[in-house]
């Protein structure tokens, strides 16, 4: 008997709304698309050659993932933080990362540490610095091997990071960024919990409190600009 014929098909890794997702949520990240940028269905047919129909499958999904908003009649609008959305976002992220940095003491192999440590090595471009940000917000989230802590703080990622861009224009932000960053792997490196979490803490404390002045600057640019 002959072998039956292989009709199997292979799947695409991700859907067309799903790279829609992705190239829009990059372009917020990369500041492309800026805080209160207007964008209509129209727009981003002609801007991605995608339906209509996929279109609004990923504004769906953007909407969930909290970085972008209605906006009327026009459409969706990239997502504005008010000083309360920020001020409570950062108090759930102080909780979650300070976890995952004392879960990643307990319990990431000494490879994962030693990949934090390079990431955290001074010398970057400000490109590389949040590039390395993103790497390290994974790498803790990875080695922490807490399915539900995963789960829930990786949404909340996707607006952090829609947000750092505006908290490290802050001047000064970016090095103290860096420094402790370089103090919470040193706290890890010496397998440190209650240390790595104390000073995970810190930094989203001090992350929240530079988010804050940059959302303040740009609502008063906005309100002056209306």
């Amino acid at each position: 008997m002959s072998e039956p014929p292989d009709l199997r098909i292979d799947r695409p890794a991700e859907t067309v709304p799903q790279l829609v997702v992705r190239r829009v949520r990059q372009a917020i990240l990369e500041g492309t698309l800026a805080p209160g940028r207007r964008l209509t269905e129209r727009e981003l047919m002609e801007l991605t050659g995608v339906s209509r129909t996929s279109i609004r499958e990923a504004v769906l999904h953007l909407q969930a993932l909290g970085l972008v908003e209605t906006s009327g009649r026009k459409g969706v609008r990239v997502a504005v933080l008010s000083s309360d959305d920020v001020r409570q976002l950062y108090e759930v992220r102080a909780a979650l990362e300070s976890e995952a940095a004392s879960l990643f003491v307990q319990r990431a192999t000494d490879a994962e540490v030693l990949e934090l440590v390079k990431l955290t090595r001074p010398g970057k471009s400000d490109e590389e610095q949040l590039s390395a940000v993103y790497q390290i917000d994974e790498l803790l989230l990875a080695g922490a091997r807490n399915a539900l802590l995963r789960s829930t703080l990786a949404p909340l990622h996707a607006r952090i990071h829609a947000l750092r861009r505006l908290s490290l224009s802050i001047p000064g932000r970016r090095m103290k960024s860096a420094e402790e960053y370089r103090d919470l792997v040193a706290a890890i490196t010496d397998r440190d919990a209650p240390r790595a979490a104390q000073l995970a803490r810190h930094h989203v404390e001090t992350a929240k409190e530079a988010a804050l002045t940059a959302v303040a600057k740009l609502e008063e640019e906005q309100t002056s600009g209306a």
